[in-house]
C-alpha cells in the first residue's frame, strides 16, 4: 500500500505542478497580449497628446477636420499710404507719408477647411513728412474693423489664402496741439474694401504662422484740401506676419 500511495502522491502532485505552470504561462501570454497596443490605442493616444499640447509642433502638425472651429489671431508688421494700387507708394498721400507700424487682432469661425469668417481690428501709424507738417511731428494713427471672408487651399504644409471683405476705418490725424493747426493734412473717416493674399504654416494642431497682405481701398477719403499732387486722396497696405489660435 504505501508504494502505491507514494505512486499516488507523486502523480498529483505532478498534476498541480503542471497546472500552476499552464496558468502561469496562460497569464503571461495574456499580459502580453494585453501589452501590445492597437493601431487604434495609438490613434488615441496621438490624438490626446496633441489636443493637449498646443505648442507640440513636431509631432502634431497635420490636425484632421472635424467641424467648424473658432479661431483667434494677432498680427504684427509694417504698413504703407499709397494710391492708384496696393503698390503706389510714391502717389496721394503715399507722397508726404512714411512707413510705419501695423498690428492687429482677429477671430472667427473656420466654417469648412477651405472657408472662414473673420472680423479683423486693424491698427497702423503713418508718420507725416515735413513738407506739410513745417510746425511739429504728427501723423496718421488709423483704427479700423473688417468684416472678410477668407478661402483657404488646405494643402499638408503650406496653405495659400484669399481675403475679401468690408470696414469702417478711422484715420486720425494725431500729434502736439502746436503742430496740428499748422499741417496741411487732417483726420477723415470713411468706409473701406480690404483685400489681400496670404499663406498659413500649421505648426501644431492649435498654432499656425502665416504672412498676409492686403490693400485697404479707402471710399471717399478726404486728407487734405490742398490738392496738388493728390495728397488729399490714397490708401493703404499692410504687411503683416499672423500668428493663429484655434481651441
Amino acid at each position: 500500500m504505501i508504494p502505491s500511495l507514494r505512486i499516488l502522491s507523486h502523480a498529483i502532485l505532478a498534476s498541480l505542478a503542471a497546472g500552476l505552470l499552464g496558468g502561469t504561462a496562460l497569464a503571461q501570454g495574456n499580459a502580453s497580449a494585453q501589452a501590445v497596443p492597437t493601431t487604434s490605442d495609438v490613434d488615441q493616444d496621438h490624438d490626446r497628446f496633441c489636443r493637449d499640447h498646443w505648442f507640440a509642433i513636431a509631432r502634431c502638425r497635420d490636425r484632421p477636420w472635424d467641424g467648424p472651429r473658432f479661431v483667434f489671431g494677432v498680427d504684427l508688421g509694417v504698413s504703407a499710404m499709397n494710391e492708384h494700387g496696393p503698390f503706389g507708394f510714391g502717389n496721394g498721400v503715399g507722397t508726404v507719408t512714411d512707413a510705419g507700424p501695423a498690428w492687429g487682432l482677429r477671430g472667427g469661425v473656420e466654417l469648412l477647411p477651405w472657408l472662414a469668417l473673420e472680423a479683423h481690428y486693424v491698427g497702423m501709424y503713418n508718420s507725416a513728412t515735413r513738407a506739410v507738417s513745417p510746425l511739429g511731428s504728427v501723423g496718421f494713427l488709423t483704427t479700423a474693423g473688417d468684416a472678410v471672408l477668407r478661402l483657404t487651399l488646405p494643402l499638408p504644409y503650406v496653405q495659400p489664402y484669399i481675403l475679401g471683405g468690408i470696414g469702417y476705418y478711422d484715420v486720425a490725424l494725431v500729434g502736439p496741439a502746436n503742430a496740428l493747426p499748422g499741417s496741411q493734412l487732417f483726420s477723415s473717416y470713411q468706409p473701406g474694401i480690404p483685400m489681400g493674399v496670404g499663406f498659413d504654416v500649421p505648426l501644431s494642431w492649435h498654432v499656425s504662422l502665416g504672412f498676409e497682405a492686403t490693400y485697404h481701398y479707402q471710399i471717399g477719403e478726404i486728407y487734405s484740401s490742398n490738392t496738388e499732387g493728390g495728397i488729399d486722396g490714397g490708401d493703404i497696405s499692410t504687411f503683416n506676419a499672423v500668428m493663429r489660435f484655434r481651441p
